[in-house]
């Protein structure tokens, strides 16, 4: 059981898939991304959650922003304002996850997201969204040895607890970038996240998320190739001006 990480240790929807997109190139790397790792991110929209919302936004801007920090085993790679917006072991947290990304072997893929269940008590709210993906990993070799590895990730559900304090974060409409410039998480923050909520005995969140099927998301797969899969595009993306639009 991987137990959920706390701020001091401490009947789900059906998914509604954006419209499907044609598959990118593979993505290339960003300066705001940590080396080695070129992920591009797809959030469907439910009842559970607008993913252009503020709340969406607050929510995107977490997930991604942990899922960089992870695999940069930094809170440095998160967005302008994930370190303010996370519990006090936020360091502990982002490098207690397995990653499998290293400089040396790029992996290449895309993270899809959606929400599955929710719970709203005042101020708190607790959301469960549904992860999955694949992934082309880089295998050793150069010139017309070097294989990239390709599959699809586990499907997870991943747990988020919402405090909804100080300014509101902006609602972002669609954009054609891969991270905000500015901070986006309002005054907000997280007070517990629980990045693979994955349990010996399966639980209703991971039967949920194991029969999620998303949009863009490819059918089939080879197990190796000369190139990596091609990444699917970031749905909705971020704008360079969040709150307009």
């Amino acid at each position: 059981m991987i137990a959920a990480l706390a701020a001091g240790l401490g009947v789900a929807a059906c998914s509604v898939s954006p419209e499907p997109q044609a598959t990118s190139p593979a993505a290339t790397q960003d300066a705001h991304l940590p080396p080695g790792f070129d992920t591009t991110f797809r959030w469907s929209a439910t009842p559970v959650l607008d993913p252009q919302s503020a709340e969406g936004t607050f929510v995107r801007a977490y997930v991604e922003s942990f899922e960089l920090a992870n695999a940069g085993a930094s809170v440095e790679w998160g967005y302008p304002g994930f370190a303010e917006a996370s519990p006090s072991n936020i360091d502990q947290m982002v490098t207690a996850y397995p990653s499998g990304v290293s400089d040396a072997r790029r992996q290449v893929g895309s993270a899809f997201y959606t929400g599955i269940r929710r719970t709203d008590d005042a101020d708190w709210t607790r959301i469960v969204l549904c992860r999955q993906g694949y992934h082309s990993v880089e295998r050793d070799g150069s010139g017309p040895d070097r294989s990239w590895a390709i599959g699809y990730d586990t499907s997870r559900p991943v747990e988020i607890d919402i405090r909804r304090t100080g300014d509101r974060p902006p609602a972002a409409p669609r954009g054609g970038q891969r991270t905000p410039e500015v901070n986006v998480f309002g005054g907000w923050y997280t007070s517990r996240y629980d990045f693979s909520a994955l349990y010996p005995t399966p639980t209703t969140d991971q039967k949920v998320c194991a029969a999620t099927r998303q949009a863009g998301m490819p059918h089939w797969l080879p197990t190796q190739g000369d190139d990596p899969w091609p990444v699917s595009p970031a749905v909705p993306g971020w704008s360079a001006y969040p709150g307009v639009g």
